[in-house]
C-alpha cells in the first residue's frame, strides 16, 4: 500500500495523508469520484535520555568547574549561572524556557516556591521547590548581588534587561557532554540523546519512584505532577515516562507497576451456538 512506503515518524507520514486526502476530497467534490484514504494513527515513538545516577554526578561536578575559554565571561558570573541553571532543571523539571527567564521576585524563599511566568501555552503556575534547592539559589542571589532586585533575572545576559537565552544555554551544555564523554555514540531512530531537556524526564521518573515509595500508587484520576509539570492531563505526563528498559530497568519494572490495572480486562461477550 502507497502509505506503508512514506518514511519519517506517524506524525509526518499523517501529515502526508491528510495532503492527499484534501486533494481526493477537491476531487470527488468535483464528481471525479476517487479512493479516500484512512489517516493513520499517530503514535510517540519518541525516546528520551535518562542520565544515570553516575552521569548526573559527572555533569554536576563538570558544571561546577567548568571554565570559558573567554577569560571575560568569568567577571559576568558565568562560572555560577550554569551550575545553578542545571540544577534547577533537575530539582523542579522545568523547562528551558521557562527557567531562563525567571526573575528575583519570582523566587519565594519563605514560602519555599518559583513562580513561572514565561510558560508554554501561557499556563503560569506556583511550583514548589525543595529546601537544599532554595539554599543553594539563596546564596547564589547574594552572590549575583540580585537579592534586593526583584527585576532582575536570575541568568542576567550581557546586555542591560536581558538573560540568557536557551540556546546559549544548550551550547555550554553541549561542552559539558562532550568533556564529560556522555552519549557519544550512535543513536536508534527517533532517539533524541543526551540534552537539558532531558532532566526534565529524570525529574518525571523520580518523582513517580517517590510516589510509589510513600504508597501513593499513580492513576489516571492523580493530577498532582500534571499540574505541577503544566500539563493537561496525565496522558501528556505519560509521554515524559517513555524510555529504554536498557539505560533503567529497574524503573522499567517500577513504572509497569503503576500502570498494571489501570486498564481492565473485557472478557469477550457469549456466544449462542
Amino acid at each position: 500500500m502507497w502509505i506503508s512506503s512514506l518514511t519519517g515518524k506517524s506524525k509526518t507520514v499523517r501529515i502526508k495523508v491528510g495532503t492527499i486526502r484534501n486533494f481526493v476530497k477537491y476531487l470527488n467534490n468535483m464528481g471525479n469520484y476517487s479512493f479516500l484514504p484512512m489517516p493513520p494513527k499517530v503514535k510517540s515513538d519518541y525516546i528520551p535520555y535518562i542520565y544515570s545516577e553516575e552521569e548526573l554526578q559527572r555533569i554536576m561536578c563538570c558544571a561546577d568547574t567548568l571554565v570559558p575559554q573567554n577569560p571575560n565571561m568569568c567577571s559576568s558570573f558565568f562560572r555560577l549561572k550554569i551550575p545553578m541553571f542545571i540544577r534547577i532543571l533537575y530539582g523542579c523539571g522545568t523547562r528551558l524556557e521557562e527557567t531562563v527567564s525567571l526573575q528575583r521576585k519570582d523566587v519565594d524563599f519563605k514560602n519555599g516556591t518559583l513562580f513561572l511566568r514565561k510558560t508554554k501555552f501561557s499556563k503560569e503556575r506556583l511550583i514548589p521547590a525543595h529546601h537544599s534547592l532554595l539554599d543553594i539559589l539563596e546564596r547564589y542571589c547574594f552572590a549575583l548581588g540580585i537579592m534586593d532586585q526583584p527585576d532582575a533575572y536570575l541568568f542576567p545576559g550581557k546586555k542591560p534587561c536581558t538573560h540568557y537565552t536557551s540556546r546559549q544555554m544548550q551550547h555550554w551544555f553541549s561542552k559539558i557532554l562532550e568533556l564529560t564523554g556522555i552519549d557519544q555514540r550512535s543513536k536508534q531512530p527517533n532517539e533524541r540523546g543526551a540534552c537539558l531537556h532531558g532532566f526534565r524526564h529524570v525529574f518525571v521518573l523520580k518523582s513517580m519512584q517517590q510516589l510509589e515509595a510513600a504508597g501513593h500508587p499513580v492513576d489516571m484520576n492523580d493530577l498532582l505532577l500534571p499540574t505541577y509539570l503544566g500539563h493537561e492531563s496525565l496522558i501528556d505526563t505519560d509521554k515524559y515516562m517513555r524510555f529504554s528498559g536498557i539505560q533503567v530497568p529497574k524503573a522499567l519494572d517500577a513504572f509497569e507497576s503503576f500502570t498494571a490495572g489501570l486498564i481492565p480486562q473485557v472478557e469477550a461477550p457469549y456466544e449462542e451456538e
